[in-house]
């Protein structure tokens, strides 16, 4: 059985005693490279385990022990999935702290290919002149390579996107770039994705193989996974269940709003104004002393003219009350947006 134990980096193969010497000589340099060289010298120690903090995608954020030989049977479906091959190169431009970093090194040593490593940056396809055949990305910096290396991107033919909402705008861009790329869905409980939507092509996400779900009651997402996880998981994700490997994603049960008597899901009525602010919003609330919290709508960066008819698809108690504009939102350890911070400075 192959031991997954080495590791291409930039072009050389490096043996796992090397990576142990390496790792324990770089694992305390204080650059970007910190994170990538402790996870190197985890997944060579002795334990059976990767110990990560989970995102709070399913509670409060807890310390997990995720067992190694799950993460490798979750980079085995990507990597099939995308029909990855030995020498195919990798670029690594998330940080190992997290889940969606750590699997890039994994799907790395499973399926032998050439890890690229780079700082987590905005731009991070800026100083890369390889040929490039799979990256994972977050919105933000989708968005900075549209803007200013958008070639770069296009000539990338797998792409994942993770870690945070695709705006209207952004999906938009992406199909006017070509850009064949997929929105995943997933937590760190599930060790990275477990579905994937093409965007620009489909509404519904996919599960890889070996996926099922299932709705519950609450109307929010049940994951089997027995290959990744010990027991089902329920998230607070709410869905659509279109069949038991397919959803549509409506959005999350921690931020529902009471309003007169009334629920509101935020991203649902998001969704309905994304094709007239093109930038970042969210829909929010502020206490009300007779609705206990009235809808407002916040958008990030200097207060300008929005259209006239901004709310015209809106249905009658969906209106936001009062417009707010943030000069930054604030963000989440991975890149969201924390509705609960963002929320408390207006």
């Amino acid at each position: 059985m192959k031991d997954f134990n080495n590791l291409s980096i930039n072009g050389e193969v490096y043996s796992k005693l090397k990576l142990r010497e390496l790792a324990s000589k770089l694992t305390k340099i204080t650059d970007w490279q910190s994170p990538f060289w402790l996870f190197i010298a985890q997944w060579f120690n002795e334990k059976s385990y990767i110990e990560v903090h989970s995102s709070g995608s399913t509670g409060k954020p807890k310390l997990l022990q995720i067992p190694k030989v799950k993460m490798l049977a979750s980079a085995a479906m990507t990597c099939q999935f995308f029909n990855l091959k030995k020498g195919n190169t990798a670029l690594l431009c998330l940080s190992p702290k997290h889940i969606g970093g750590m699997m890039m090194i994994v799907r790395a040593m499973y399926a032998e290919l050439n890890l690229i490593p780079r700082p987590p940056s905005a731009n991070p396809l800026n100083e890369v002149n390889e040929k490039i055949d799979f990256i994972a990305l977050v919105p933000y910096q989708v968005q900075n390579i549209l803007d200013l290396n958008p070639k770069k991107l296009e000539a990338i033919p797998n792409i994942i996107i993770g870690g945070g909402k695709l705006d209207f705008a952004l999906q938009q861009s992406l199909k006017h770039h070509q850009v064949a790329a997929y929105s995943t869905f997933g937590m760190t409980e599930t060790l990275s994705h477990i579905a994937l939507q093409k965007i620009g092509a489909e509404e519904n996400y996919t599960c890889l193989d070996g996926i099922r779900i299932e709705q519950s009651t609450r109307g929010t997402l049940i994951v089997h996974a027995p290959m990744l996880l010990e027991e089902k998981l329920e998230t607070n994700d709410l869905i659509e269940l279109v069949s038991p490997r397919q959803f549509k994603w409506l959005g999350r049960t921690d931020f529902a709003i009471e309003s007169g008597g009334l629920k509101f899901i935020p991203e649902q009525v998001e969704r309905k104004l994304e094709d007239k602010i093109r930038r970042r919003f969210i829909i929010s609330s502020r206490p009300h002393p007779k609705l206990n919290n009235e809808l407002v709508l916040l958008i990030e960066g200097e207060q300008s003219a929005l259209d006239s008819d901004l709310f015209e698809g809106l249905d009658k108690y969906e209106y936001p009350k009062q417009i707010y504009f943030i000069t930054q939102f604030i963000e989440t350890a991975n890149g969201k947006i924390d509705r609960i911070k963002t929320r408390q400075l207006i």
